[in-house]
């Protein structure tokens, strides 16, 4: 008898707790299609960079970003243990273009930045070697 009342009252603490938790996925499942990474190409992301909309990001480090890196990009290095801090003084209200050397910490980055509430990301497919190799300018 102990045990069949034990067995209910789990049953309906579970089934209790059920609805409430289907309420916060669907909360962040709609919240994660508000929100888009888009992986373009080096044509693409220099036509986005010049159009004056958003802010252009560079997450690899120091030394590699002093070495050249796309003109008036924002160096915050993804290694660093507080990048998530780092990216909170950006604007969300901003596009962000994300881009490392070949494409993989910046798709990294760009995760950190949608689950930090920026919406509209774009990163930079082949990194800054794509933009390179495609003639696009560096500063250094």
């Amino acid at each position: 008898m102990k045990q069949t009342l034990f067995l209910l009252t789990v049953f309906f603490l579970i089934v209790s707790c059920g609805p409430q938790q289907r309420q916060s996925d669907e909360k962040q499942e709609n919240q994660v299609q508000k929100t888009q990474i888009q992986n373009v190409n080096s044509s693409k992301f220099h036509e986005l960079s010049q159009s004056g909309n958003g802010i252009v990001l560079d997450v690899r480090t120091l030394a590699e970003s002093q070495q050249g890196h796309i003109p008036n990009a924002i160096v915050i290095d993804i290694y660093q243990k507080d990048f998530e801090n780092k990216i909170q003084s950006l604007p969300r209200d901003k596009e962000i273009y994300v881009y490392c050397t070949v494409g993989a910490r910046s798709s990294q980055a760009a995760y950190i930045l949608q689950e930090n509430g920026f919406e509209k990301i774009y990163n930079l497919d082949g990194g800054i070697i794509d933009w390179a190799k495609n003639g696009y300018p560096i500063s250094k």
